[in-house]
């Protein structure tokens, strides 16, 4: 409630301000304004927009603000009402015309090209209608009538002017909007599409975890005389097989909800990597540091691979910024193609990975990342993942050079497991 009526109140004012813009034509105190180009406007930009509150509101205040103006260029207020009066008449006519035209739209314009001739229309009727009070019949004079036609017709097309940049200028925040989703779901999906490789691969040591299960079933129900050891072993094997159900469903109607998107098109690489940047450069804000990222892509690659691409650059692009001690993180994501490979490196300056860690870190759990005030370890996933990507669904390689300052990743994938168009 008080929303809407402080609504009211800002679109009154506007409308009073505006009527100052004006200007007289042939019959003394007759002014045409662009206070009423506001009308259109509003209910174009507005979710919603009352049209017959603001109209007497506005209205009234147009007449005060003509009054005090009076009063303070004169110092009196004789015969002011009588001349200013009729101005009130029109914004009330042209109000009242306005409402009854929209509502039969549900409240809203049925769009600028079709509203010119009705909003000609409305203006025009309320111009005689404010005449005929000034001058009665003197209002169908040729020059009366060319008069009001003409200022109904510049304010009508003002109005189609000004509807026209409104719509071009939401359509571009649309469009960025929706540029801003397609990231947030590209992102979102590579992920997803991540984390189902990882599940899938985590499907064979459920497997092995039951089957363990089950045979130490079998060995303590010869040994185990109640046989409560071996009933809670039973009952283990069982446990994991119920959770291998609910594990496979759950991966199955994610992996099925990604195959649809995933059978879509395609994205080119040197996008994919701008996007990253995007969304890094905000995550290294959130960590205080400043991360500059310089791409060189020799060939225009475009491939329908996109979503594991990006899983594999993610999380070195991650590692990378999560590993550096200095503020300033500098990351340089090269690709070049030799033959029938396409070979992508990614050089960060960090502090290095030592020399007896860098034949473990693909191991799946392993991880350098601590945080000693909690406690907390890293779960391992990221560089056990882009291998498992790298190999298994590009049939490619990744490798690892090391050394403080100069850390480097290299993958090689070949040209006809990425599906490209160069």
């Amino acid at each position: 409630m008080k929303k809407t009526f402080g609504n009211i109140i800002f679109f009154s004012l506007v409308i009073t301000l505006a009527a100052q813009l004006n200007i007289n034509l042939f019959i003394t105190d007759f002014k045409l304004s662009v206070a009423v180009i506001c009308f259109p406007a509003f209910l174009f930009i507005a979710q919603s927009f009352p049209v017959l509150p603001v109209t007497v509101l506005g209205a009234a205040g147009v007449f005060a603000s003509r009054l005090l103006l009076v009063w303070f260029q004169s110092g009196r207020l004789a015969g002011a009402v009588r001349s200013y009066f009729p101005e009130v008449i029109f914004y009330l006519c042209y109000g009242l015309a306005f409402y009854l035209y929209t509502r039969r739209s549900g409240g809203r314009l049925p769009g600028r090209n079709k509203a010119l001739l009705p909003l000609f229309l409305i203006d025009y009727g309320a111009n005689l209608v404010e005449l005929l009070f000034r001058i009665r019949l003197g209002a169908f004079t040729p020059k009366a009538q060319a008069s009001i036609l003409l200022a109904a017709a510049v304010r009508t097309a003002v109005v189609w002017c000004v509807l026209t940049v409104f719509a071009h200028y939401k359509l571009l925040l649309l469009k960025q909007e929706h540029e801003e989703r397609y990231k947030r779901l590209v992102l979102l999906i590579s992920k997803l599409n991540g984390e189902v490789v990882w599940m899938k691969k985590n499907t064979a040591l459920i497997e092995d975890t039951m089957s363990t299960s089950y045979r130490l079933y079998e060995k303590l129900k010869s040994a185990d005389e109640n046989g409560a050891l071996s009933k809670a072993a039973l009952k283990v094997a069982k446990d994991i097989h119920e959770v291998k159900k609910e594990y496979l469903l759950i991966m199955r109607g994610i992996s099925e909800a990604l195959n649809e998107e995933l059978e879509g098109g395609g994205m080119y690489v040197d996008e994919l990597l701008n996007l990253l940047k995007d969304t890094l450069t905000l995550s290294a804000e959130e960590q205080e540091k400043t991360l500059i990222i310089e791409t060189d892509c020799r060939d225009r690659i475009y491939t329908n691979q996109h979503y594991a691409l990006m899983s594999i650059f993610r999380n070195l692009l991650t590692n990378a910024l999560e590993a550096a001690i200095k503020d300033e993180v500098h990351i340089y994501v090269g690709e070049k193609s030799e033959k029938d490979t396409f070979i992508f490196t990614v050089t960060d300056d960090g502090p290095g990975i030592p020399e007896e860690d860098q034949t473990e870190i693909f191991k799946t759990g392993f991880s350098t990342k601590i945080n000693f005030s909690t406690g907390e370890v890293n779960r391992g996933l990221g560089l056990s993942l882009v291998r498992d990507l790298a190999e298994d669904q590009f049939g490619g390689t990744l490798t690892l050079s090391s050394v403080p300052g100069n850390t480097t990743f290299t993958l090689r994938i070949p040209a006809e497991k990425m599906k490209v168009v160069i």
